[in-house]
């Protein structure tokens, strides 16, 4: 296990890479409502993380609760075009009794499969209310929808983030407080990958696999009183190894990158104060950035996009005191490329990830808040243009 190595900001000001076309401006695309006395949410209320954009050219994702003709159903899977179009492709119905036999309540991003099928899991629900594990056809054709398998006690009945696809074609995941990392066929068979424990080798909070064939994550390790962030390593074969610990920072927020150079980017809080790092897959440290005021601390979403330049979300950047989300920008050297602030009002507030469409803009979930006349806004489907267009 490596300690973090500081390399100082200043000195990579003379670092350049590409700069975003234009300042990114945040829209609006569709708003999840509810009427006046929440009788009716049609396309379901509080949706979670950011959504998958399919070769059809529509964006799919899920809501927490109610649905389509159903207030009091456990959830929908959705799919909405870029321009707002928008539709329910499965609700989670209850049966006469008020059970929820196919699923209740998904609070996952989805994973799509080597068959292409969207995959996702439920919060609970299923044969012994543990939740499931399901498939969804693309579209939304009718028998689209199949449960694949239903989790029972002594499994990881509660999913920590989105789940993977592995390079050999099965589904990874964390189960929520990160003791143990799951492994899941297509088919539905479930079995414990990796096992940690809190004092020697952490909590994992994320997951990626590298194009090493290597899983890389984020975690903490130590007591509740005394916990430091990490990053890991776990090869295939299940050998796992600290590479950084973070002993200076509480916690490393929102998910690794594997950058096109070959190295590992994310984010580290310490003192109220967010740093963009880079890691190298030996563990090498580099402090690059250092998120300011208006741009928020917890960092939830981070990828690399299009202009090579990283690009992440914050729930609870913005000007006060609203503070209802920012998206910001910054070159792989650490340079400030652009950022901007969500409103409540016509944005939506708390975004919780982002994907970059194949139009170049960003398309991601905010999970309250939206412009919705005469209704009660329930989150939104929301939209950065940075100008990276093809």
């Amino acid at each position: 296990m490596r300690p973090i190595l500081y390399t100082s900001i200043a000195c990579l000001a003379l670092v350049t890479a590409s700069l975003a076309a234009q300042n990114p401006t945040i829209s609006q695309v569709f708003a999840f409502t509810c009427n006046t006395d929440y009788t009716s949410c049609p396309y379901g209320m509080d949706p979670t993380l950011a959504p998958i954009q399919l070769s059809d050219g529509n964006l799919y994702g899920v809501t927490w609760w109610a649905g389509q003709g159903n207030a009091n159903a456990g959830g929908t899977v959705w799919k909405i075009s870029p321009a707002g179009q928008a539709a329910v492709v499965h609700t989670f119905e209850p049966n006469k009794t008020g059970q929820f036999p196919k699923g209740e309540n998904p609070v996952i991003g989805f994973a799509q499969g080597a068959d292409h099928n969207l995959y996702g899991i439920t919060e609970s629900g299923g044969k012994t209310n543990q939740g499931v594990m399901y498939k969804q056809a693309a579209g939304g054709a009718k028998g689209g929808f199949k449960v694949v398998h239903n989790f029972c006690s002594g499994q990881c009945t509660d999913i920590q983030g989105p789940i993977i696809l592995g390079n050999d074609g099965n589904f990874y995941g964390i189960e929520f407080g990160g003791g143990v990392i799951f492994r899941m066929t297509p088919q539905g068979a479930w079995s414990v990958f990796y096992t940690l424990n809190s004092e020697t080798n952490g909590w994992a909070s994320t997951l990626l696999q590298g194009s090493d064939g290597n899983f890389y994550g984020t975690g903490e390790i130590g007591t509740p009183c005394d916990r430091q962030g990490t990053v890991f390593r776990l090869t295939p074969s299940g050998q796992f190894s600290i590479l950084t610990s973070f002993q200076a920072f509480e916690l490393v927020g929102g998910n690794l990158v594997r950058a096109t150079d070959g190295n590992l980017y994310g984010a580290a809080e310490y003192g109220g104060t967010t740093n963009i790092f880079r890691m190298t897959t030996a563990g090498k440290v580099t402090l690059l950035y250092q998120l300011q005021s208006g741009e928020g601390s917890t960092v939830v979403s981070l990828m690399q996009a299009s202009d090579g330049n990283l690009w992440g979300l914050t729930s609870d950047g913005g000007p006060q005191p609203a503070r209802a989300g920012a998206v910001f920008a910054v070159t792989t050297g650490g340079a400030h490329v652009a950022d901007a602030a969500f409103t409540c009002a016509t944005t939506g507030c708390t975004p919780t990830g982002m994907i970059q469409g194949a139009d170049g803009s960003f398309y991601g979930i905010a999970i309250s808040g939206g412009s919705a006349p005469g209704k009660n806004p329930m989150g939104t489907l929301f939209k950065v243009d940075a100008g990276l267009g093809n």
